[in-house]
């Protein structure tokens, strides 16, 4: 594989060369597996996911390229828990976050196994620029399927044929293994050439606004992890459907109070899944096809699901092709700057403080629990892609819990504003 990078992928890398852009799945496992089986399950998935083994080559002034030539098989790094250390792999996703990649030799993806003998944790770690929400979640059920079948080199599980718009390899399906899944970068699935006037006007409105107070860092990556279990996840659904709103207006509502930001609105980053608005979609291809927008939440201008009803209604004024498709597009507009000015730019920004108070990323992952001997517990996702502590709420729903974590340098206070959130989304009547 070699491929320029599209724009909106330059914007990323570039700003990779200046800030954090890292983003992480852990699946929680009960049964037993080796280093070795998982070498070889990350070895074979990356047959069927190549940018699990690329790096930037040529990387100009102007322009680099993707290329799997010359990139090794991503780390596995093994840590064995004591029977007591529940939380290794808390420990584990602080110290894999802020690590950066080297983008010149790849690969731009690494995995830690938390080993504790009856059970084990996979973390997986990856630069933004080759993978989002739901690509961590893919190759998560790759490797499990992989790790729990015949001798661990079982195929891709019934309905992960390859999507359309992706590329197969050809000749792939006569037993050799999985046909590899690729799919353009999403700015070659977006209608129109360039770049318009609106585009602009759109992303501006999408993420700018004003610079909050900037969060009191203490100096280090804090990393804190919780669940909802069955029993309270249905009944907040059922109070959801109840009350006309969505999950993701409900914690953008929560959070707003959360965060109590006086008489201003609550700014919120909510992430966006591309793949419902590019053509074709890229279905399970691994790549980035995410974006996010900023919405702003009064959080005190009524009783929960009043400032929920609000959420819902600005959350899906900006859910259309006619909103989303102008914040990736709008990066032709960068392609005559050097991609150092690029991440000049985009640290420069991010330097004159948080442009939100608080981002809450919402995903369903339809993942089977069983994988032959294997049992798929929990699985959470952290992100690490600001210097400036506004805190990352990541949550994932399956099967019929919600999984959600937060990852800040705010340390106690992004702790404190999610045990207010969580309070406020489960004693609402």
């Amino acid at each position: 594989m070699r491929r320029r990078l599209s724009p909106y992928e330059r914007v990323i890398w570039a700003a990779g060369e200046r800030l954090p852009v890292n983003i992480a799945a852990v699946a929680r496992v009960e049964g037993r597996t080796t280093p070795a089986r998982v070498r070889a399950a990350v070895a074979a998935v990356r047959s069927r996911h190549p940018l699990l083994g690329v790096r930037v080559a040529d990387p100009g002034v102007w322009q680099g390229r993707l290329t799997t030539a010359g990139v090794p098989d991503p780390g596995v790094r093994v840590v064995v828990r004591d029977a007591g250390a529940g939380d290794s792999w808390v420990r584990v996703v602080e110290e894999e976050l802020p690590r950066r990649f080297d983008t010149r030799t790849g690969p731009l993806a690494r995995f830690v196994l938390v080993d504790a003998g009856a059970s084990f944790d996979l973390v997986t770690v990856y630069h933004h620029l080759v993978a989002d929400a739901v690509s961590a979640g893919v190759v998560l059920r790759d490797l499990l399927t992989r790790l729990g079948g015949p001798e661990h080199e079982n195929a891709v599980p019934p309905g992960a044929a390859c999507p359309p718009g992706a590329h197969r390899r050809a000749g792939a399906d006569d037993g050799a293994g999985p046909a590899p899944v690729l799919a353009p970068p999403a700015d070659e699935l977006i209608p129109g050439p360039r770049a318009r006037l609106g585009d602009l006007l759109r992303t501006a409105r999408a993420l700018g606004g004003p610079v909050r107070p900037p969060y009191p860092p203490d100096g280090r990556l804090a990393y804190h992890a919780w669940t909802l279990e069955r029993e309270e996840t249905e009944l907040l659904l059922k109070r959801c459907r109840a009350r006309g709103v969505t999950l993701q207006a409900a914690l953008c509502a929560a959070f707003a109070r959360a965060a109590a930001p006086g008489s201003r609105p609550a700014r919120i980053a909510v992430a966006a899944d591309l793949r419902r608005v590019l053509d074709p979609s890229p279905g399970e291809a691994m790549g980035l096809y995410a974006a996010s927008f900023v919405v702003s939440v009064h959080g005190t201008s009524g009783d929960l699901w009043a400032v929920a009803r609000e959420a819902r209604t600005a959350i899906h004024a900006r859910l259309t092709p006619r909103e989303l498709r102008p914040l990736v597009r709008v990066f032709r507009l960068t392609s005559f700057l050097p991609h150092r000015a690029v991440g000049t730019l985009v640290r420069h920004g991010e330097s004159r403080g948080p442009r939100f108070d608080v981002s809450v990323s919402n995903t369903r992952l339809d993942l089977p629990v069983a994988y032959g001997p294997l049992r798929l517990a929990a699985v959470h996702g952290a992100a690490h892609t600001s210097r400036s502590g506004a805190p990352l709420v990541i949550v994932a729903g399956m099967d019929g819990r919600l999984f959600l974590s937060v990852t800040s340098t705010a340390g106690a206070q992004a702790e404190g504003l999610c045990r207010r959130a969580m309070d406020h989304l489960l004693w609402a009547g």
